[in-house]
């Protein structure tokens, strides 16, 4: 028996030697090339007892739980450097689940084993491991999930079964655990996958749907795209089945779903219904189950679609004609159903049992047959547009549930998406017009049906309240204004705030400024006041009026107005900007500001700078602030001959992290500062890097300092100009030697000599070539093949390899390019007699020339 890992590596190796042997070493790792027949071959050399000890240790190892759950979400990524590492490696536990789902797979190949041993082993090894698993086990085994559902379907099933009837159940937390970004993770994926692998036997069709059904349940949704009822759509979607179970089972699998969850059946024969268009990435196969077999699991007939189609279809009908309330939703796929249910819901619209109900509940359907029927005639030309008798039809149906309540008939019209409402698709213009016309005309109705009060309750039951104000403020007489003012300018009811503010707009639209100044607003309260004047146009007019009411103090206004910059003169946005600081709205200012300077020519130096340095302390709420306006300014002073250097310096210093790489901004007058001032770099580098004179254990730096640290190091991050170098990128070469040597000499003094090397070889490698032709300026080189310069030719060739960039798989040739390209450099610098920087370069050269022998190697499809 091999009693050590040493002895098992010797053994192997003599394996590996053999003809066509199913084990390889590649890259110093061991490999089964051939898994199906390397199992075949060693399935004779298992007994019994072995079996006994592979379940005995499978259990032990997948049992034990992730301590990186220990962790908050967003620290995860992080585990193993908080030390949270499981016990067993992940290469063993996908080992041992993976010799699971063979044993359960391919039985047969341990011939001597007792017969049923090994599928035995396989079953009782995953109830095991599952047994009254909770979330963190669940989450634990997320990567394994599919492996010990192929192990034993029958006895993964019942486990998912019972943790999904568990009260409360595991999959809850493990939903819980979700979390988004770069970084984020999410735990239910290999349990999703582990449900697709099975689904593809038509034995667990049905059994999978539900449970998926049952785990859509209790989705709270999130941003992953690897959800219980995405992976039921793929499952049984018409035109691309990821089953093997033929269309009798698929319908009893729907049928099921419809039965344990109604909710989540009815939207997914939602998404299988026909579309305009879909997509799919397919569901996870098995891997060593037999599940899917070339002879049932081909592709898909027309006549076999249109035949599941007209299945879902009709489940579907039957759905909405026993509620009524999901009508709406099927009304919505009416383009694209098949034709007998497409003429069958129509017909039942139109039937006594649609008509005879009230108008309140049959308004959402007329309002479905609307906007289908109005799309559709506007579009006829296009192709995926319904015939003119089709949708003649559509309307005939539509009428015959047409409300007669004013406020029930023109509820439509005031959503939030006009060009929906449209009726015809060129000149919007003239549509829009039209639109408020039919707006108007609707309100006048509901005024003469049930007066103000009247349009009070139906701007609370429509999508946009401000449009159904903005026509009140219209077509109504003055009685309108003392039912709407004050009172509901600052009200708990949003819809009737923004009833009020349409209302306002719309007045002053039709009157102007006589009816503001007549409204007789000097007994409402201050904030009232504020409000109304907020309602108003953001422009000189109105701020007149503002200082006249309020007098000194206008903060009741400019605390609130929303400051559309387009509504005001340009002329008058720099008065704007300093009333908006002056009250603590930085951020307006700064959208005020914008607009102002796009004239490049002309602007306030001096209040664009005040306006960026209150904005770094101001309390508005974060959705106020806008980055391009921002980086606007900035990229505005950086250009003006009137901005003053050293406030420039402090503004993009404050601003650093949006003046990165990646944005459209960039620090130019740190980097210029970097790149002239030597005292300037060596500051930034003892920011950031302690002293290599300090041995003692500092105390923890403070918040302050920690920022300083981070901004220091983003503008390292950042620096692309080498000393010397001008914005032009012409070298000076005595400014270059003289700014080497005083860094040089202030950071040997302060013990950050190795460090500052290295950070100036890495803007070293954007230095310009020399004029005579050569690749590199000669002072560079010089500078870097000193016999002092070991870090700064390490920083410099780290450099050029990071330089690359994103790249794909070529299978080694762009990497044997880029060694030659650099051969190339190394043999002109060793001839110009830069010996030391030819020898980093060489190295470099001899890197990407394994880099091509590995990759020329690889499989690119390998973990």
């Amino acid at each position: 028996m091999i009693k050590s890992r040493e002895e098992w590596v010797s053994k192997i190796r003599e394996v590996s030697l053999f003809p066509n042997s199913p084990v390889v070493q590649k890259d110093g790792k061991w490999a089964v090339v051939q898994r199906k027949e390397a199992w075949e071959a060693v399935g004779p050399r298992i007994f019994d007892n072995h079996l006994d000890r592979v379940k005995s240790v499978a259990v032990e190892v997948l049992r034990e739980c992730d301590p990186q759950f220990e962790l908050e979400p967003d620290q995860r990524f992080a585990a193993g450097v908080y030390g949270k590492a499981l016990k067993h490696s992940h290469e063993l536990r996908k080992g041992l689940a993976e010799t699971l789902a063979l044993l359960g797979s391919l039985p047969a190949a341990l011939t001597s084993c007792s017969h049923g041993k090994a599928e035995l082993t396989a079953t009782l090894a995953v109830r095991e491991i599952l047994a009254d698993a909770d979330s963190i086990l669940w989450g634990s085994l997320n990567h394994h999930l599919p492996m010990l559902a192929e192990a034993a379907p029958d006895e993964f099933l019942d486990a998912v079964e019972k943790a999904t009837n568990t009260n409360p159940s595991p999959f809850a937390g493990i939903y819980a655990q979700e979390s988004v970004g770069a970084m984020g993770r999410n735990y239910m994926t290999g349990l999703l996958w582990a449900l697709e692998t099975l689904a593809w036997h038509s034995d667990y069709l049905t059994r999978v749907i539900v449970l998926l059904g049952d785990l859509a349940k209790m989705d709270p949704g999130g941003n992953w795209a690897n959800r219980p009822g995405n992976s039921a759509k793929d499952i049984l979607l018409p035109w691309h089945p990821q089953t093997c179970g033929d269309i009798s089972k698929r319908k009893a699998a729907m049928i099921a779903l419809l039965h344990e969850q109604p909710s989540v059946g009815w939207q997914l024969l939602l998404a299988l219904l026909p579309e305009s268009h879909g997509a799919t990435s397919g569901t996870r196969k098995p891997t060593w189950r037999e599940f899917i077999s070339h002879d049932s699991c081909g592709k898909v007939t027309t006549d076999e679609y249109w035949e599941q189609v007209g299945i879902y279809a009709e489940l579907a009908l039957n759905e909405g004609i026993a509620d009524a309330g999901k009508l709406p939703d099927l009304i919505e796929r009416l383009p694209h159903l098949p034709a007998s249910a497409h003429s069958r819901l129509l017909e039942f619209l139109g039937s006594e049992a649609i008509t005879a109900k009230s108008e309140p509940d049959r308004r959402p359907l007329w309002e479905a047959l609307v906007s289908i029927g109005t799309r559709h005639r506007k579009f006829v030309e296009a192709d995926w547009a319904m015939s003119p008798a089709a949708v003649v039809k559509i309307e005939e149906t539509a009428a015959k549930l047409a409300p007669v309540s004013p406020g029930l008939l023109y509820r439509r019209l005031f959503g939030d998406r006009d060009f929906d409402l449209y009726e015809e698709k060129n000149d919007y213009q003239e549509q829009q017009r039209a639109l408020t016309e039919r707006r108007e005309e609707a309100v006048r109705e509901v005024i003469a049906a049930s007066g103000v009060g009247g349009v009070l309750a139906f701007a609370q039951s429509v999508d946009s309240p401000w449009q159904v104000g903005l026509s009140l403020g219209v077509v109504a007489d003055h009685s309108a204004d003392a039912a709407l003012l004050p009172i509901y300018l600052v009200d708990e009811s949003r819809q009737l705030e923004q009833l009020s503010a349409g209302f306002v707009w719309g007045r002053f639209r039709s009157e102007g400024w006589d009816w503001v100044d007549a409204i007789g607003s000097q007994k409402w309260s201050e904030i009232q006041k504020g409000v109304f004047f907020t309602r108003l146009p953001f422009c000189r007019d109105t701020w007149l009026r503002a200082e006249r009411l309020f007098g000194a103090d206008s903060s009741a206004y400019w605390t609130k107005t929303s400051a559309n910059t387009y509504e005001a003169e340009e002329g008058d946005l720099s008065a704007a900007a300093e009333q908006l600081l002056r009250y603590g709205r930085a951020r307006a200012a700064i959208q005020c500001l914008e607009r102002l300077i796009q004239d490049k020519d002309a602007g306030p130096v001096e209040l664009v700078i005040r306006a960026l340095q209150a904005n770094l302390t101001s309390s508005e709420s974060a959705g106020g602030f806008d980055q391009h306006d921002t980086l606007e300014l900035i990229g505005w002073l950086q250009s003006h001959p009137d901005t003053p250097s050293h406030k420039l310096f402090q503004i993009e210093w404050s601003y650093l992290p949006l003046l990165g790489r990646y944005g459209s901004g960039s620090p130019k007058t740190l980097v210029r500062r970097l790149a002239q001032d030597p005292t300037f770099f060596c500051e930034v580098i003892r920011a950031i890097f302690k002293s290599r004179n300090d041995d003692q254990v500092k105390e923890e730096a403070s918040e302050e300092r920690k920022r300083i640290a981070e901004n220091a190091y983003r503008l390292l991050s950042e620096w692309r100009l080498p000393p010397g170098c001008d914005e032009q990128r012409q070298l000076d070469t005595d400014a270059l030697v003289g700014w080497v040597n005083e860094v040089k000499q202030s950071t040997k003094a302060s013990g950050h000599f190795e460090v500052a090397m290295n950070q100036l070889g890495q803007v070293l490698a954007y230095a310009p070539g020399d004029p005579d032709g050569l690749w590199i300026h000669r002072a560079v080189a010089e500078i870097l093949n000193t016999r002092d310069g070991e870090q700064l030719r390490s920083g410099y060739t780290c450099e050029r390899f990071n330089m690359r960039g994103a790249h794909g798989f070529t299978g080694g040739q762009e990497e044997r390019e880029i060694a030659v390209r650099y051969r190339e450099k190394v043999d002109s610098a060793e001839a110009a007699g830069f010996h030391r920087l030819a020898t980093s370069l060489r190295e470099l050269a001899v890197s990407y020339e394994r880099d091509a022998e590995r990759e020329a190697k690889r499989d690119p499809f390998e973990d």
